[in-house]
């Protein structure tokens, strides 16, 4: 009787683990507040966009909230200055971070310098000097304040490309360094993970510029990660937070009664024979990531399909010969029986439905960092160009009179003459654009919902 128990146990738990597998996250969790801080390579938002998508496709349900606490010329003291009354105040579960860029003083390494080199070398020591010690304040302030802080090394200056844009040679070093500074800060806390941004940008670079020297994987002006950039980054944080690389996984044995060999993060059903091949339904509990067009540049040369995109099918027992595969009556490719036994991944099948769902998800993206992006102008003007002018920038009225007074007296040019002038639009508005970000955030997730699809592996006859 003890062994037939047992027995009945055993069959129980095996059942249950073939039923789903479902997948979880390592560092995020159900409702977390996540916070992305830094310059204008976070407030630009192309990796925080490509980050977003992947959690929002791959935990539908998480429904995580996703802030971009990016602004353009930071450094890490100003993320000091703004660390209570903005950064903490948000109360992240998660933190990400990366700043340094500016910090660096990138005109310590012009060709047009007037410095002697003694001198020149002194203020870059210094330099370095004051960057680890605010670097250490923040990494305390951000990990002690955030259940994990994932630190980005800083992404690379492009000093190599063959471009107009004239090369600060050496910049890069000091960017290198201070991922080198990082790393050594982070080894002491526990609740840091450390994704190598650098190295993952400066490899790309690297290889796309043997074959092509004006080819970059940063901007034209050296210092902005493109959105292939942008993806990189991402993919590179997926790597070292050892996200999952699995969308779903379906492994049947077909014959007279098919079986489900293997199942991962999906749930199938109504498995039968059919027509010398199977059909079943089948739910998964994840979409693809869908890749834009503008990440080609470094999908080439980071794989990601197969190392985190994995939607695979697989279907053991078919008799030689090329078989259709069907989702919901649509015939979304042709393969070969051997193929099929060795599994197919299905997550670049833009005939698939799931494709078009992730598609819909991925649009949605994209417009949340446009218009985060935008928002985010706001408080570039009142971190820096409002500074020491107003105590309360609640009080639109007078941010509007401090704003329009520095663009009268026609010392704002360039970047800051836009941002002055977006201000004075769009400060009245500043809650409502956030609660549109914060909708798109939920549109995006109920896009998200996966769907249970009926699939057909037929013989073509």
């Amino acid at each position: 009787m003890k062994r037939f128990i047992f027995a009945f146990v055993l069959s129980a738990l095996s059942a249950s683990a073939f039923a789903a597998g479902k997948i979880s996250s390592p560092v995020l969790k159900s409702g977390d507040t996540v916070a992305f801080v830094g310059d204008s390579i976070t407030h630009g938002g192309h990796a925080i966009e490509h980050i977003m998508l992947y959690y929002i496709t791959r935990y539908p349900d998480m429904r995580a909230k996703f802030l971009n606490l990016g602004i353009g010329g930071d450094s890490a003291g100003g993320l000091l200055r703004r660390m209570d009354s903005e950064i903490l105040k948000s109360r992240p579960n998660v933190s990400f971070l990366m700043i340094g860029m500016n910090d660096c003083n990138r005109s310590l390494y012009s060709a047009d310098s007037k410095l002697s080199p003694a001198e020149r070398e002194k203020r870059i020591a210094e330099t370095d000097k004051r960057y680890a010690e605010n670097l250490e304040k923040v990494v305390g302030a951000l990990s002690e304040n955030s259940r994990t802080l994932v630190l980005f090394t800083p992404s690379i200056y492009d000093q190599t490309a063959k471009i107009k844009t004239p090369a600060n040679v050496g910049v890069n070093g000091a960017l290198k360094r201070y991922g080198e500074i990082g790393a050594k800060i982070a080894a002491s806390r526990k609740n840091v993970i450390v994704a190598d941004i650098w190295s993952a940008l400066q490899d790309i670079n690297e290889a796309l510029q043997k074959s092509d020297p004006s080819a970059t994987i940063i901007g034209s002006d050296r210092v902005h990660p493109s959105s292939a950039g942008g993806f990189a980054m991402a993919q590179k944080y997926l790597s070292d937070a050892r996200e999952s690389p699995v969308v779903s996984k379906v492994s049947v044995i077909a014959g007279e009664n098919p079986q489900a060999a293997l199942l991962e993060n999906c749930d199938i059903s109504e498995l039968k024979s059919r027509d010398g091949g199977v059909s079943f339904k089948l739910l998964e509990f994840s979409l693809p990531v869908v890749l834009s067009k503008n990440a080609d540049p470094a999908e080439a040369r980071t794989d990601f399909q197969e190392n985190f995109n994995r939607e695979i099918l697989k279907v053991k027992g078919l008799a030689k010969g090329s078989y259709e595969v069907r989702i919901d009556g649509a015939c979304v490719g042709t393969y070969s029986a051997s193929e099929l036994g060795a599994g197919v991944n299905l997550s670049g099948n833009d005939k698939t439905p799931q494709y078009a769902q992730a598609e819909k998800v991925a649009k949605i993206c994209s417009e949340i960092r446009g218009k985060y992006a935008a928002q985010r102008n706001l408080y570039y003007v009142e971190h820096f160009l409002l500074k020491g002018k107003i105590s309360d920038f609640s009080d639109v009225q007078k941010c509007a009179a401090a704003a329009r007074e520095i663009l009268e007296s026609g010392k704002a040019y360039g970047y800051g003459k836009f941002a002055l002038e977006f201000y004075l639009k769009n400060k009245p508005r500043e809650k409502q654009m956030l609660e549109e970000v914060f909708a798109l955030q939920n549109d995006a997730y109920a896009a998200a919902e996966t769907k249970t699809h009926f699939y057909e592996i037929i013989p073509l006859k």
